[in-house]
């Protein structure tokens, strides 16, 4: 079993090999993979949108390895963050003619960044190359950590999520501890308390250059009906100010359909996935099913935060390099 409690020596280990697969980012050196870890699985990259992730073994513990690359330069990559629309945390994805439901959080308040949650869809359910084909050949009771950096943090989330509450794995007993780095802001405030009521305290955590923007991202915007019920801003209602989240909605709604029809290609994969995927029943959809947007921009990060100050500068080597403080190279330095 996993000792609880954030590790330091853990997190190093987690981010150097995340950082062996994202690739260099000179002047930086690359960091050293830890010693008796071993690639066991390298599937490559899944659908349009870029997403990969590795599974590797720490002979020395005797423990295995999930890790999610984040962004990369390929234009369906960066789609995926940039689809920062709010959908329901739990509820049915409809891709084409399929739908597949799915479950990452208890609130009925709790929302998710819909690419976020696209890109881990396809992760956690190619049933070749995804996480829960892998996760299931496992000795039963192994202990797995989740591990990912930037984009790969927010799936890394995402799918721990999704696999408190799926019964995929039930009869493998395994048991998760989660770090993620340089976190995007996965979902609204409802999801991130949901997520830590699931876990605990002791089991997650998101690690975080100060220096760092991407953590800052998703921009989030409170409104009035974010706040939980009952409140004094009920009185406002009818006022101006209640005009607001009505506003967000009627633009919230047309984006992210828009950004859902005009990425329908890339979506495709997942539709691909869903005809053949074994884990979880798939149905046609219904007609005029569509996916629910949250009129929210509520967005916050999840887990518990380890902060690290970083140095305040641009790349000595490249001033155009806007990700120096985000590399996970870096990360692996401030740890």
């Amino acid at each position: 079993m996993f000792a609880s409690g954030f590790s330091v020596e853990e997190a190093k280990a987690l981010i150097a090999v995340i950082a062996n697969l994202q690739g260099p980012s000179p002047p930086l050196p690359q960091p050293p993979l830890p010693v008796g870890w071993t690639l066991v699985f390298d599937p490559p990259p899944i659908g349009s949108f870029d997403n990969k992730w590795q599974l590797w073994h720490d002979e020395v513990a005797k423990r295995y390895v999930v890790v999610i690359r984040g962004t990369t330069n390929d234009p369906g990559s960066i789609l995926e963050d940039v689809a920062a629309v709010m959908v329901d945390a739990s509820g049915s994805l409809t891709v084409g003619k399929l739908s597949v439901d799915y479950k990452l959080a208890d609130e009925p308040l709790a929302a998710v960044h819909l690419g976020f949650l696209v890109g881990a869809l396809l992760l956690l359910l190619d049933p070749i190359n995804g996480i829960v084909a892998a996760l299931l050949r496992l000795p039963k009771g192994s202990d797995v950590f989740i591990a990912g950096h930037s984009q790969g943090a927010a799936i890394a989330t995402l799918c721990r999520a999704f696999l408190n509450y799926s019964d995929l794995l039930t009869d493998s007993a395994l048991n998760f501890k989660t770090y993620v780095f340089a976190q995007p802001k996965p979902g609204n405030d409802h999801f991130g308390d949901d997520l830590e009521r699931v876990i605990g305290t002791a089991d997650m955590f998101r690690v975080t250059n100060d220096q760092d923007w991407v953590p800052q991202v998703p921009f989030t915007f409170e409104l009035p009906r974010d706040i939980n019920e009952p409140n004094p801003l009920d009185l406002l209602k009818d006022s101006p100010l209640g005009l607001i989240p009505k506003l967000v909605e009627s633009a919230h709604g047309p984006l992210a359909k828009a950004y859902l029809a005009g990425q329908q290609r890339k979506l495709s994969d997942l539709e691909g996935v869903l005809r053949q995927q074994r884990f979880v029943a798939t149905r046609n959809a219904e007609p005029g099913a569509a996916v629910n947007i949250r009129p929210t921009l509520n967005y916050m990060g999840c887990g518990v935060e380890i902060v690290r100050a970083g140095t305040p500068g641009t790349n000595p080597d490249d001033p155009k390099d806007f990700m120096w403080q985000h590399h996970a190279a870096m990360y692996y330095q401030l740890l």
